[in-house]
């Protein structure tokens, strides 16, 4: 088992969908030759289109990508697994149920508004209290399983926030995108808000100035924002103008970055080889995407209390066919729920099901499984099809977009039996992974994409996060991913190795394992 300290108590939203333009990455790089299309603009790309403004309701990849460049958060990732203010300016956790801020006296909304303790109060609240399935995945992740109390000292300009249950990885939620403060204009007007459409409900350093819906989206830095991290080493110059357009074909995103159509761009398959060894290109690579086979355990599903069925797709599914599949062999392979290089992740491959098609067949044969997927993964879908198909299982597809499927993975869980889930963990933790399988399940108010009923495991997790020894917390980390694992809850495949590739003028920085698309600078 790997044990390493939990020093950086930091999460990223369960939302895993592979992106062409921004996630995480490692130590920046810089390269050579023409570029930038004009030096106060980075046009990049994305996989699906954004269509949900709202950063408390996003659901999918393209949406909280939207949501980092329109809204500031309390903290953002640092160096070395710290953190740096983002509208804090101090913090400091009382104990694993009790946090202070103080906030910067120096933010504004795009309308001018001052960002007060206040203003950062009631758009918290507004995530927290949110029916919407999207919000519930967020205020689970940043604020763990009770519920928050916000108590607002504007003379002092501090934001107290005190929680039911204990949760020690707070301050790692307070960094997620779903927790973008959205100024008093957006809070006024939620369906204007979700449609990008209120001017000022922007906290951050961008504001939506176009969009057409399923094809582009243009972000403009504001004359008046002055509240960057501080953020150790970063070079170059904000742009004034990011464009982002959508394009499903990886081939058309590297041709459009070699010719100049492009100046970033997000690669997990064998594109990337085309620029790593270039000079006239700089690249980062992320905290990898984890891709595993998640089960629907709701009463409804054909896996609901079959654990043999589960581990008969297990077996019926190859991690190394999956990884020359669908990630062009440039993936990792997988031992636990996320990858396998974070801290206190169980290396214990004997908890994983062997590659046994024979043996899957026996169980599988004449089974139905409603396979709900993406679309723009025809080479996953298509082995993961063919693998159960070869064991005798009759495989009924159905392909969606991004926020489509995350929307119907949460929603409607009558619906589908398994689902090819590519999750991001920008955090570096384990307990990001876990939150997503274990415990309630989005219906009831929780974020378990699985329905699983697993007491044990529930139990392991909440011991980790209320405690803040590390020691302790992997202890438990590590037992619950043996209960998750041994129950087939999920069948770990391979984690795909994200390359972001800028051209000459352009600089991708990454803080602790993660690229944050409002560090994006211009260098020439």
């Amino acid at each position: 088992m790997a044990r390493k300290s939990l020093a950086a108590l930091s999460l990223v939203a369960a939302v895993g969908v592979a992106l062409t333009a921004c996630s995480s990455g490692g130590p920046a790089q810089s390269g050579g030759a023409t570029g930038a299309a004009a030096r106060d603009t980075i046009n990049t790309v994305l996989w699906y289109a954004p269509s949900n403004f709202d950063p408390a309701t996003t659901a999918s990849s393209p949406d909280y990508t939207a949501a980092r460049l329109g809204f500031d958060t309390l903290l953002r990732k640092g160096d070395d697994g710290g953190y740096v203010g983002g509208l804090a300016t101090d913090w400091q956790a009382e104990s694993a149920s009790a946090y202070v801020f103080t906030i910067r006296d120096d933010a504004t909304c795009s309308d001018g508004t001052p960002i007060t303790a206040q203003v950062v109060a009631d758009s918290l609240t507004y995530l927290t209290t949110s029916e919407a399935a999207g919000a519930k995945n967020w205020s689970g992740l940043a604020f763990g399983p009770g519920t928050p109390t916000f108590t607002v000292d504007e003379q002092a300009g501090t934001l107290r926030v005190d929680l039911s249950e204990p949760y020690s990885q707070l301050l790692g939620g307070v960094t997620l995108e779903g927790t973008g403060v959205i100024c008093p204009a957006g809070l006024a007007d939620p369906e204007g808000l979700a449609a990008g459409a209120v001017d000022g409900a922007f906290s951050g350093p961008y504001t939506l100035t176009a969009y057409s819906a399923g094809v582009s989206a243009t972000y403009t830095l504001r004359d008046d924002y002055d509240a960057w991290p501080a953020w150790e080493g970063l070079e170059g110059t904000p742009a004034t103008t990011i464009n982002i357009t959508v394009e499903s074909d990886s081939n058309t995103s590297a041709n459009l970055l070699a010719s100049g159509g492009l100046d970033v761009a997000r690669f997990y398959d064998a594109n990337a080889t085309r620029f790593v060894d270039d000079d006239a290109f700089s690249y980062v690579t992320d905290n990898a995407t984890a891709n595993t086979l998640l089960f629907n355990e709701d009463p409804s599903s054909v896996f609901a209390t079959d654990r043999d069925l589960r581990a008969a797709v297990a077996q019926a599914v190859s991690a190394q066919a999956f990884n020359a599949a669908a990630l062009d062999g440039l993936g990792n392979l997988m031992t636990s729920v996320t990858d396998s290089g974070f801290a206190c992740v169980s290396d214990d491959e004997s908890l994983l099901q062997e590659y046994d098609p024979t043996a899957a067949a026996t169980t599988l044969a004449g089974t139905t499984v409603r396979l709900l997927t993406m679309t723009n993964w025809a080479p996953a879908v298509d082995y993961v099809t063919e693998a159960l198909s070869a064991a005798g299982a009759t495989v009924q597809v159905t392909s969606l977009d991004a926020s489509e499927w995350a929307k119907q993975l949460r929603t409607e869980p009558t619906t589908w039996d398994l689902t090819i889930r590519g999750e991001a963990n920008s955090s570096g933790l384990v307990h990001q992974a876990l939150l997503t399988k274990i415990g309630p399940s989005f219906t009831e108010g929780g974020s378990n994409y699985t329905s699983s009923d697993n007491p044990e495991g529930e139990a392991f997790l909440a011991a980790a996060l209320a405690s803040s020894d590390p020691d302790e917390q992997c202890t438990n980390l590590l037992a619950a991913q043996r209960t998750v694992l041994e129950r087939v809850d999920v069948a770990p495949l391979a984690t795909s190795t994200h390359y972001i590739v800028a051209r000459e003028g352009v600089r991708a920085t990454t803080f602790s394992g993660y690229w944050d698309v409002t560090a994006l600078r211009l260098t020439s």
